[in-house]
């Protein structure tokens, strides 16, 4: 029940010649030791499957220093969701059919459907989809294509920033000279995208037209720890008007909310399996607009599209001795070794999610977050932090903007109660959430709050676990507040 495999005592290994001749002994010894071919067998030799019996799973009793209770309420949507049944199937599926078959014939006979899968999703074609191992693995991939060369290249993003991003513009300016201009957010937490075409303006008709295309504008559509879905398609156009690359960050909406990636006007766009979309850990993947494709390969293109910053003959095919040719479709920004079975996992999540409907699930979601941010408001002490106080939805709406199913907050700045030490409190009694730092910003005074607590519900989820959840947070603050006093 706890999900973990336990093995009373060291399997013996040995090969199939041995093992027969133990197993016939075995038959005999059975009879008069019940248990001892269980023993002195393990369910695998040589790593091949030679009993068609499975070790039993060990209750939670069992697993000696884990106190995790059986069951867990679910609520970290935003950090690794429970996968659907239909996911764990087609993995489990899968990796029985390749220990049967072996990994290249189960490959070739069971191939994964996860770039059709996800390319319906997104509402995009399947060559402009590439499989990675995680979102950040797949923005890199992105980032670290562009042809940035010296001073006259711009990254240009906004104050609030996911940390892993950041870094990388730090370190691409520090390689090449590329200047960073981090643009304001308003005072309500909504990016400023008049900011962002001032600063595209400030690019001279003459610029962009000998050297197009050397601005990169880079959006987190959804922040970490921050619940206002950005104005990415607001942003699209502007880099569309002004010939800039638009560098999109899905991780924390694909699979919340619809993503219509033609429609957001982005060039590129990366999201991950294991959040809102239910898939397995070690899953990510890559959005690759048309035209990014094609100008990477162009003779004698000056943009900032290029190539992979890191390639395989997976993605490009050695064409003579001394040179290569890219794929002309997305799977260049891919390598040739790929967990198989996680794909199918991938595709059948991707599947399920597109069946229950993004803008359903969203809606569902969204309506528990706001009775979480109700149920948390009359708590003493608990002061929410996901979007500033001066957020209003009517207004976000008018701005292409809305606030999605992340909810944050925090006790310390009031009751000096650290977002860690009630997230072990909130874990032991099963309840699921995690808990964000304040450096996800360039602004020194947002990164200077407290760390928060992040709860973020989804479409598998019911008010009455929201009750649940705002029962024990209460008692739990109280119990921790009173143990700080003392």
């Amino acid at each position: 029940r706890c999900g973990r495999r336990c093995y009373p005592t060291r399997p013996i290994y040995m090969h199939r010649r041995t093992a027969v001749v133990a197993g016939i002994a075995g038959v005999a010894i059975s009879v008069l030791a019940p248990g001892v071919l269980a023993r002195l067998c393990g369910p695998r030799f040589c790593g091949r499957r030679l009993l068609a019996t499975r070790p039993a799973r060990a209750t939670a009793s069992e697993c000696k220093g884990d106190s995790t209770p059986s069951t867990v309420l679910h609520l970290n949507a935003a950090g690794a969701s429970p996968m659907p049944t239909e996911a764990r199937d087609a993995m489990v599926g899968y990796l029985e059919y390749e220990v049967e078959v072996g990994a290249y014939t189960a490959q070739k006979k069971r191939p994964h459907a996860a770039r059709e899968a996800l390319a319906t999703l997104l509402r995009c074609d399947v060559e402009e989809v590439a499989l990675l191992d995680s979102a950040q693995a797949a923005w890199a991939r992105a980032f670290y294509s562009l042809n940035f060369t010296s001073s006259a290249d711009r990254i240009l993003c906004f104050a609030s920033e996911y940390a892993g991003n950041a870094v990388a513009y730090l370190q691409m300016a520090r390689r090449t000279g590329a200047r960073i201009e981090v643009l304001p957010m308003r005072t309500d937490g909504i990016a400023d995208v008049p900011a962002l075409e001032a600063a595209l303006q400030r690019t001279t008709t003459s610029e962009r037209a000998e050297r197009p295309g050397r601005t990169l504008v880079a959006l987190t559509h959804i922040q970490t720890s921050e619940s206002i879905v950005q104005p990415a398609a607001a942003v699209g156009a502007l880099c569309e008007r002004y010939g800039a690359v638009f560098l999109l960050d899905t991780c924390q909406s694909v699979g919340q909310l619809p993503v219509d990636v033609r429609a957001l006007g982005c060039d590129f766009a990366c999201g991950t399996g294991r959040k809102w979309l239910r898939a397995p850990r070690g899953t990510g993947f890559l959005y690759v607009r048309r035209r990014a494709l094609d100008e990477a390969t162009r003779s004698g293109s000056t943009s900032l599209f290029g190539e992979p910053p890191l390639i395989d003959h997976s993605g490009a095919v050695w064409s003579t001795p001394d040179s290569y040719t890219l794929l002309p479709d997305a799977k260049r920004f891919e390598m040739w070794e790929a967990d198989e079975a996680a794909r199918h996992g991938l595709e059948a999540a991707a599947v399920v999610c597109r069946a229950t409907g993004p803008a359903r699930n969203f809606a569902h979601a969204t309506r528990l977050a706001a009775r979480l941010r109700s149920g948390l408001a009359a708590i003493p002490g608990c002061v929410i932090r996901d979007a500033p106080p001066s957020f209003d939805e009517e207004v976000a709406r008018s701005l292409g903007a809305a606030r999605c199913a992340i909810v944050t907050f925090e006790a310390e700045s009031t009751l000096g109660v650290r977002s860690a030490d009630l997230h072990s409190a909130l874990e032991a009694r099963g309840i699921s959430v995690s808990v964000s730092p304040s450096t996800h910003h360039f602004e020194p005074a947002a990164r200077a709050r407290p760390s928060v607590v992040r709860i973020s519900p989804s479409y598998i989820n019911a008010e009455s676990e929201i009750d649940t959840a705002l029962a024990a947070i209460a008692e739990e603050l109280a119990r921790l507040a009173r143990e700080k006093g003392a």
